[in-house]
């Protein structure tokens, strides 16, 4: 069905991407795609289906193949029926004014009838659970819920080739679980299905091959079982640093936030919130898509801002702070990195916060340079990185100022484990030095591994506030949707990446 000769591959600002690819995804495979950051694997994903080098440009050598036909003498649009692409960043893809717009969109490319695509529409809302969404704008959507509408919206065109580039990314455990029954349903139907991921969820044993990519190569191509110990020798299945549990710095708050409420689109976001962090705290905010998490932390440092709330830092209110001001005590690193960049070279994205502060390099940013392997993405546009890439030069650039509180909003979205292992290091090296991190995220053995307390949220509420090791297996939030078994205690063995 699809056949890939002797691919090489380099975009219009960068060096070789691809080298040497010889591969073929065939009618009913279920092809697991892995790899470290920025090793090509989004890159393979865009050859499939055409936007290499229709859109993309470059210079790509060997031949990419679809039933036969050269991708190069098609158009993207030939292929639109055939190969059905979900983008690493749903927001690149959702361009409508509602959801129901948006999945009907393809459709009605194809020229199916009204009935049919209201038919097709009502199915997938049922499939995902997207239902209450389909009235609302992609743009008022959690980053989750945006996935799912992504997903949602190829699905429906029954591409006889499905590729979805980190489908899991920003998704709960239960978003997790419906496509991970939605792709298992299309297999059965006799599909290929391409999955690019980097959290092994249950692709393990659903995929009927694994293919790791390192560097713009192939380095594995095989069962996915025969695989586990090449994803350990390359630290794509992470292991956490032992946690040191080293508690508060001191006894009176960094920030309290009290009884914030706040409404959007006459939706109640957030529904009287209150808690304090501490000097020398790791603290993850966890809980269901739309539950608040991303809302909540843009009121801390004044980005967003309610008539009906009290946030104070460092003893003071926040309200008259302009948020310029606040993002050098109070630094924010975004759940979408593209959100965060102003400059068109890393190293000037990387400088930028310390140059407001009026600050120089020093030996620390040369070792968070080295920690996160960014030196050698220095020269080239934030823009133009892979998203796990771009995730890690967002995360460097506002460790570079050095606040006395980091927010970090789903820091795993896109790494590998090496990455991930780094970030739990660095987090509890950061408490040792008294800093005071709150992590917002949907992974739950990141989460165990790196914070002290889990603050748990549930439609804007804050249910549970306390110890991970009591929260994670707390029957009643389980039971309410709000946190699940971290997943490598529910695999029966097998790591998460």
């Amino acid at each position: 069905m699809i056949r890939l000769s002797d691919v090489h591959y380099r975009y219009p600002t960068s060096e070789s991407v691809l080298e040497g690819i010889n591969l073929s995804v065939d009618e009913g495979e279920y092809v697991f795609v892995c790899g470290p950051s920025g090793s090509g694997k989004s890159t393979l994903g865009y050859l499939l289906n055409g936007l290499i080098p229709h859109f993309l440009g470059g210079t790509l050598r060997g031949s990419v193949a679809v039933s036969g036909a050269d991708t190069k003498g098609l158009r993207v649009s030939d292929l639109f029926s055939q190969v059905g692409l979900v983008l690493q960043n749903a927001d690149a893809q959702l361009f409508n004014s509602t959801v129901e717009n948006e999945i009907a969109f393809g459709l009605e490319s194809l020229g199916l009838p009204g009935r049919e695509i209201d038919q097709k529409i009502q199915g997938i809302s049922e499939t995902l659970h997207i239902e209450p969404l389909l009235n609302r704008s992609p743009i008022s959507l959690s980053g989750g819920e945006k996935r799912l509408v992504a997903i949602a919206s190829v699905l429906c065109l029954n591409p006889s080739v499905l590729v979805l580039d980190e489908p899991y990314a920003h998704l709960d455990w239960e978003g997790i679980n419906r496509v991970r029954e939605a792709l298992r349903e299309i297999h059965r139907r006799g599909k290929a299905l391409f999955v690019i991921e980097q959290r092994l969820g249950g692709f393990l044993q659903d995929a009927t091959r694994c293919i790791i990519v390192n560097q713009g190569k192939l380095l594995f191509d095989g069962h996915p079982q025969e695989a586990l110990g090449v994803l350990s020798e390359q630290h794509l299945i992470p292991r956490y640093p032992r946690r040191k549990k080293s508690g508060p710095h001191g006894k009176d708050p960094v920030l309290t936030v009290k009884d914030l409420s706040y409404r959007m689109e006459n939706r109640e976001i957030l529904r009287g919130i209150s808690f304090e962090l501490y000097k020398g705290e790791t603290v993850a905010i966890v809980g269901r898509n739309g539950a608040g998490k991303t809302t909540l932390i843009r009121h801390l440092n004044g980005l967003i801002r309610s008539a009906l709330s009290e946030v104070t830092f460092m003893g003071k209110g926040i309200r008259g702070i302009p948020p310029l001001k606040m993002a050098a005590s109070v630094g924010i690193s975004f759940q979408n990195p593209n959100d965060q960049f102003f400059k068109s070279r890393v190293r000037d994205e990387l400088l930028l916060g310390q140059e407001m502060l009026g600050k120089e390099e020093d030996g620390w940013t040369e070792e968070i340079y080295t920690l996160f392997d960014l030196k050698g993405l220095l020269d080239r546009s934030p823009y133009q990185l892979s998203e796990g890439e771009k995730k890690r030069v967002a995360l460097v650039s506002i460790l570079t100022m050095r606040p006395q509180l980091l927010v970090i909003d789903e820091p795993t979205v896109g790494q590998d484990g090496r990455f991930r292992e780094a970030l739990a290091g660095l987090l509890n090296e950061l408490e040792d030095r008294g800093f005071t991190t709150l992590i917002v995220t949907h992974d739950l053995d990141f989460a165990r591994a790196t914070a002290d307390r889990w603050i748990v949220l549930h439609d804007g509420m804050v249910v549970r506030d306390g110890a991970p090791d009591d929260l994670w297996r707390d029957e009643d939030l389980i039971q309410l949707g709000a946190v699940e078994k971290p997943e490598e205690e529910a695999r029966a063995g097998l790591s998460n990446i």
